[in-house]
């Protein structure tokens, strides 16, 4: 093949989970066209209602998009399970049938070579109980990468699971109920697992209320809690390899534009992949995230709001006056 993809064959099979978004998902059976997996998981929640039955006839059609060798399967739901029950039938049925494997929502668009980048890294891992998922997307990448050949680790979850891939042995752990969170939540072990003060505050929220019932929509958080209790980490290339292209009105969670993660670059991996000497977790790069995409400090909300009333290059001009006015308003 051209270009940054290997001249080998992709082996890995891939899910992709839907339910009513038919424009977001058209775009991402056009990217599996172009990466052409031997085998394809295809799960469509149920409709909610007389009106929406439409809408997931059309998603379903999509298969018809499907116009290379390729072995499908269908998992189409006749009720709806809603986003948390549907999301945990269609990766459980996903994983009876499959090892490992790459998962994509309906809004999540993969650049070719991301498949490409989580064959290579789920074989090389696959038997490493440190290693929870090959994460696709990657927020705080700039522009152009400088090193989009290689990957760190992240022991926080950052980025979300905007595609990624896993192993079997991974999703046995996981736990909708979270059962034990009464047992370790106010633990020493766990308080001392966040970066920060405020990372704690909004990490226990999180838990907290998804665990109660009050984030209904939630089975990433469960993961993440899965993988907090595991002592493992998630592979984030260095470039953006999956796009979210879900941020509109009618979502579940990314509903609206102007959301800080809202990007539209997206990147290809380049081959062969460097692979770091000593995969370590970079705690410096997993507070950097928190702090400019999930809660952002005094000081960071104050420094993005100046970069959005001022042109190009003029910050760093202004460095010395920002500083002062952090001062006298405390905010150091």
């Amino acid at each position: 093949m051209e270009g940054p993809i290997p001249d080998i064959p992709l082996r890995l099979p891939v899910l992709v989970t839907a339910f009513i978004r038919e424009e977001t998902l058209r775009e991402v059976f056009l990217a599996l066209q172009k990466a052409r997996p031997p085998r394809l998981y295809f799960a469509c929640d149920g409709p909610r209602h007389e009106v929406d039955r439409p809408k997931t006839e059309r998603v379903r059609a999509l298969l018809s998009l499907v116009d290379w060798p390729c072995e499908v399967h269908t998992l189409f739901h006749e009720n709806n399970l809603g986003c948390q029950q549907g999301m945990v039938a269609n990766m459980s049925w996903f994983f009876e049938h499959e090892e490992e494997g790459v998962i994509l929502e309906d809004d999540i668009l993969p650049d070719p070579s991301f498949f490409w980048f989580c064959q290579e890294l789920l074989e090389k891992y696959r038997h490493d109980e440190r290693i929870w998922a090959i994460i696709g997307n990657n927020l705080s990448a700039p522009e152009k990468p400088v090193d989009a050949d290689t990957y760190w680790l992240s022991a926080h979850g950052y980025g979300a699971y905007w595609g990624w891939a896993s192993w079997r042995r991974v999703w046995r752990k996981f736990d909708v109920r979270m059962s034990d969170w009464p047992r370790v939540s106010g633990t020493k072990e766990f308080n001392d697992y966040f970066l920060s003060r405020a990372e704690k505050r909004q990490g226990k929220m999180l838990f907290e209320a998804t665990y109660d019932g009050r984030i209904p929509t939630a089975w990433d958080y469960q993961l993440d809690f899965a993988k907090v209790l595991a002592g493992a980490a998630n592979i984030i290339p260095e470039a953006n390899l999956c796009r979210n292209i879900g941020f509109t009105s009618d979502a579940t969670h990314t509903v609206s534009p102007d959301d800080s993660r809202n990007r539209s670059v997206l990147h290809a991996a380049r081959f062969p992949l460097r692979h770091p000497a000593r995969l370590e977790v970079d705690p410096v790069r997993d507070l950097a995230y928190f702090e400019a995409h999930i809660l952002p400090s005094k000081v960071q909300r104050l420094k993005n709001f100046v970069k959005q009333l001022l042109p190009d290059k003029i910050e760093e001009r202004l460095a010395p006056a920002m500083g002062s006015i952090q001062r006298k308003l405390g905010l150091e």
